[in-house]
């Protein structure tokens, strides 16, 4: 066996910027490595299917997968949460919320119920504000992190993680199926028997996915889960201790493909990220991937919405696949150590640690140098992120 990395100490004694002394990046423009898990999801075409499941056996199947969990399946996600609209009762005109930058098929999923979406703002951890609703959809893009007391829990946009256990009255899933007649699947699991009765009782066979590849992405689910497991803790375990900086836990209920990265209060948010994508990081911005939706700028919308763009603004995505090498995993690392290293943020969350090593450069380089120089107090760890 192979012993753990020492992340701490792997890359120490200053970096040479980008673009400002003629530095080298961590990869080349036309660096190919394995996919990451957002490419992967889908269920491959050539898979083989088999011709006698039905949609009670494959829902037998997946619940068997989560724990022995109330389960059931639909065509996709935008029909999944309209069937539950319906079951749960809402009223035309009532407010449900959803966050402030929640998709727009889950938005449109409730204005089509002819419901009213209250967008809520949300803290610098992502955290929703008190509803006030009596429905609350929380959505948590692509698994990236652990939902607080979520009702209804929004996963479409990835998988479920194997034997979890259910919390939330329901959690949607996307299944991620290649269909021809446009299904590409969705699971819903319930931990509220009337509400599971009331949909499987509204679900009508035009609502149903293709059984055969429900089925099959159930049973590929397993290893694809555990090989991308170990290398997300592996990746998140290298940018918290070579970096410093604050990682979020993933998602214990849905298939993280990524980790999440906060960047300090003392840094500049584009500085930052212009900084990890010159090195040819294979790093994206949250709101690149789901922004705020329009509607929660209006006067109606989310009442702080700009301090949670600015909150969403601090978050960076650093994909992970289920194949990556070592070597991968290393290059997502050490693409923000070396901006955190630049712009002098690199330990922000071990103050202790960040004093001796800008002891070690002065040691190193003597007055005057260009290497680390931490741009925080080093008399305590920022609070925000975990």
């Amino acid at each position: 066996m192979n012993l753990p990395v020492d992340w701490e100490t792997m890359w120490l004694g200053g970096f040479c910027a980008v673009g400002a002394l003629g530095g080298l990046p961590v990869r080349g423009a036309d660096y190919a490595a394995h996919p990451p898990l957002d490419e992967l999801l889908t269920l491959p075409p050539d898979t083989a299917l088999r011709a006698d499941v039905t949609l009670e056996s494959a829902e037998q199947s997946w619940s068997q997968r989560l724990g022995g969990a109330m389960v059931l399946l639909a065509r996709d996600a935008y029909r999944a949460r309209r069937l539950l609209h319906q079951a749960a009762g809402i009223q035309p005109g009532e407010w449900v919320g959803i966050p402030a930058n929640a998709s727009h098929d889950l938005a449109e999923s409730v204005k089509h119920h002819k419901a009213a979406p209250r967008f809520l703002d949300f803290d610098a951890n992502l955290r929703l504000a008190t509803p006030g609703t009596r429905y609350t959809w929380t959505q948590v893009l692509r698994g990236l992190w652990q939902p607080q007391n979520a009702a209804w829990l929004d996963c479409a946009d990835t998988l479920p993680m194997p034997g979890a256990a259910e919390r939330s009255a329901v959690t949607l899933y996307g299944l991620h199926l290649a269909d021809a007649d446009d299904r590409s699947g969705a699971l819903l699991t319930f931990n509220d028997e009337a509400l599971y009765a009331a949909v499987k009782a509204l679900r009508q066979p035009a609502d149903c996915p293709n059984a055969a590849q429900a089925l099959a992405q159930c049973e590929r689910l397993p290893e694809l889960a555990e090989r991308q497991s170990a290398n997300l803790a592996e990746a998140r375990r290298g940018l918290r201790e070579a970096a410093g900086l604050a990682t979020h836990e993933p998602n214990d209920l849905a298939l993280a493909t990524a980790v999440a990265v906060q960047i300090p209060l003392e840094c500049d948010v584009a500085t930052f990220y212009a900084y990890v994508e010159q090195e040819n990081t294979p790093v994206r911005w949250l709101p690149q991937i789901q922004p705020l939706h329009y509607a929660a700028l209006r006067a109606d919308g989310a009442p702080d919405h700009r301090g949670t763009a600015a909150n969403l603004a601090r978050w960076l995505y650093v994909p992970v696949g289920p194949d990556y090498t070592f070597e991968e995993i290393k290059h997502g690392v050490l693409g923000i150590v070396k901006a955190a290293e630049y712009l002098g943020v690199r330990w922000r969350n071990n103050p202790v640690h960040a004093a001796e090593y800008a002891d070690l450069m002065d040691q190193t380089y003597g007055a005057g140098h260009d290497a680390y120089r931490p741009l925080f107090a080093l008399d305590g760890a920022f609070a925000a992120g975990d």
